[in-house]
């Protein structure tokens, strides 16, 4: 089914955040929102101490809204290896050993000491603390202890609700890791499986064999870990439907985890990954908005046929009658009102504040290097607008699926949106309740761009714009899997003296 939307305030973006004129159609499918209100290296930069000092002055002269949950999140940036489909930012684990390691540490633990004793969060009681990255298990035991401990020692946890973190088989199978993150009060650990299917994990460069994971899912067992989850992707290049059927089998039947947290294919705009699919060196079967939606369709069915038949959020499927609370419960904004922030620990963490969007340096050495001086280590932040602060909660609701109006701060503030989704049977409205359809549930990342404010949807746009220029990854205005050889140059012939000096043996180095 297609509907064209004749509507202007129903363009929607992609997942690179192209501009679109329909709102349902196989080819735009848009990207769920996990981070709002939105910042960009180009537009919001602090570059200079007075902006930061202006920017922060509010941790020294407020104390922390006692009503509203904090996540705290931690970025810790390393991996063993490099998913050539990941656009987080990361940094290669074997760069940061031994000393290097332990400066790293150290900063991290400087970083908490200063937002856990400064005025703001003085007294705050945390409600969910997430490790992500990155992959925070290429960390050694003794790196990840210390920083546990200072979590401990530093924050509020007498009334948290979970400690999770996302690994790795490659760290995770490393003896007694699970052992020990179980004895610092970690209840929960995911980790990515994406696919099962040697072939494409092998084209994706995902190291770690499917022995590892059978592996590392028995010793989490083994370990009396609360809970743990797996990450399925699907509309995965050369991912037809008896693959993804084989993956499902797999995950759900073999693997059996607690969740399963499912995630689409994002192909983003000039990563080495975008440029290999495009030039057709990667598989036949190609990501398509077509084969996405059938892909969805067919996973939600094919959970809930082993099990699987709670939707926590959008993504996220569980088999546990209780499945207690999820990290992105709070990292969304908690379906409510100023419902909860996020206070992000470590390079490229995220956090929003209220009314403030800022994160940390893209840049190991340089966020180390400012936390050692006392500076605090970010890159770029903004001071958002009462209108996006309100729209928060709308933005965030297709997550959830559904929003109490009780929980809004203005809901008729959004009456021509609610009643466009509810005649075009995307939504259901009670007198309590707004609720996505199953239609609805399919487009949760067009609807969340409904409740985008105008200067929000332009900012997108020139974001895409800006990085795309400078040559950076959209999702952080970064360099991760940015090639440096122009695309003309990956794909044309060679010519025939480039061939006959590939095929000329080099002359031996001389002694």
């Amino acid at each position: 089914m297609t509907t064209h939307v004749e509507n202007p305030f129903m363009l929607g973006l992609d997942s690179n955040f192209y501009l679109k004129d329909e709102f349902e159609s196989p080819e735009k499918r848009t990207n769920v929102t996990w981070f709002y209100p939105k910042i960009c290296a180009f537009q919001d930069a602090l570059d200079n101490e007075g902006k930061k000092a202006e920017y922060f002055s509010f941790l020294d002269r407020q104390s922390h809204p006692e009503q509203t949950d904090i996540l705290l999140y931690f970025h810790i940036p390393f991996c063993e290896a490099f998913c050539n489909f990941c656009a987080c930012f990361k940094e290669s684990a074997a760069k940061y050993q031994g000393e290097r390691q332990k400066r790293f540490v150290q900063a991290m633990v400087k970083e908490i000491q200063r937002n856990a004793r400064s005025k703001y969060f003085e007294g705050t009681k945390v409600r969910y603390v997430q490790f992500g990255g990155g992959t925070p298990s290429a960390l050694e035991q003794e790196s990840m202890a210390t920083i546990l401990e200072a979590v401990h020692r530093e924050f509020d946890l007498s009334e948290v609700d979970g400690i999770s973190l996302e690994g790795s088989p490659l760290g995770l199978s490393k003896d007694g890791y699970i052992e020990m993150l179980k004895s610092l009060g970690i209840t929960r650990i995911s980790f990515g499986v994406q696919t099962l299917d040697e072939d494409i994990r092998r084209k994706l460069t995902i190291k770690a064999s499917v022995e590892q994971v059978h592996q590392t899912a028995e010793n989490i067992r083994k370990a009396g870990i609360r809970t743990f989850a797996l990450d399925l992707m699907y509309n995965l290049p050369g991912q037809d439907d008896e693959v993804l059927g084989r993956d499902l089998e797999g995950i759900c039947g073999e693997l059996r985890p607690s969740f399963v947290q499912t995630y689409r294919f994002n192909q983003w705009e000039g990563t080495r990954l975008d440029q290999q699919i495009r030039a057709g060196k990667v598989a036949e079967v190609k990501p398509s908005g077509a084969i996405e939606r059938e892909q969805y369709r067919q996973i939600k069915d094919g959970l809930a046929g082993y099990g699987y038949d709670k939707q926590l959020l959008i993504n996220f499927f569980t088999h546990l009658d209780d499945a207690g609370e999820i990290g992105l419960n709070h990292a969304c904004g908690g379906n409510g009102y100023r419902a909860s922030y996020t206070l992000g620990i470590g390079p490229a963490a995220e956090n929003y504040m209220g009314e403030r969007s800022y994160r940390n340096h893209t840049d190991v050495e340089r966020w180390m290097r400012e936390v050692e001086e006392g500076i605090i280590p970010i890159e770029q932040g903004r001071i958002c607008s009462e209108d996006e602060v309100e729209n928060r909660v709308m933005v965030f609701f297709p997550v959830f699926g559904t929003v109490r109006k009780a929980d809004v701060a203005n809901f008729e503030k959004y009456r021509r949106e609610v009643d466009w989704l509810v005649e075009g049977g995307y939504a259901i409205e009670t007198d309590e309740d707004l609720t996505l359809t199953e239609v609805g549930r399919e487009n949760a990342g067009n609807i969340a761009f409904l409740f985008y404010s105008d200067e929000e949807k332009a900012r997108a746009r020139r974001t895409m714009y800006l990085s795309l220029k400078n040559k950076r990854n959209p999702f952080h205005q970064d360099a991760q899997n940015i090639p440096r050889t122009p695309l003309f140059l990956q794909t044309r012939p060679k010519t025939a003296e480039e061939t006959a000096k590939e095929s000329t043996p080099a002359e031996p180095e001389k002694s």
